[in-house]
């Protein structure tokens, strides 16, 4: 595959918070850019249905290991995405860095280039989307 996104935003909340509001998929029309539902369990290998501008798409969980990594697994026709949300702890609270992987098959190959830019410009940012759900949630009341 190829990679579409690749970036890191600090979070100013622990590990464990964004963790939550990463798996909790009430929260994702929140964060995910044409996103407007989505439902399944959060373990590995299930399948989460989506709904992004009116579809129902699915993606399987390819790798979990909270509250350290979630890796989204898609398919939709000849394109193939790998999200992976990875969480590492700072002195500040929490990295969270972000892989998109996108392997485009057959004759849309040679749009490739365009596709992953396309995908970057809309869910590059996620991170940042995520940072403003969890970040006035985890704040103390002052």
């Amino acid at each position: 595959m190829t990679t579409a996104i690749d970036t890191t935003t600090s979070i100013a909340a622990p590990p464990d918070a964004v963790w939550a509001a990463l798996t909790d998929w009430s929260l994702a029309s929140r964060w995910m850019p044409g996103v407007t539902a989505m439902s399944g369990p959060v373990s590995p290998g299930a399948v989460v249905t989506f709904t992004v501008r009116g579809k129902d798409r699915t993606a399987v969980i390819d790798a979990l290991d909270a509250p350290r990594t979630l890796a989204l697994l898609s398919r939709s026709g000849p394109v193939t995405a790998l999200y992976t949300y990875t969480l590492t702890g700072t002195a500040a609270g929490t990295d969270l860095h972000l892989l998109a992987d996108v392997e485009v098959r057959g004759p849309l190959s040679l749009i490739a280039r365009v596709i992953r830019r396309s995908i970057a410009k809309e869910d590059g940012v996620q991170p940042e989307n995520l940072r403003a759900v969890v970040e006035p949630v985890s704040r103390p009341a002052g």
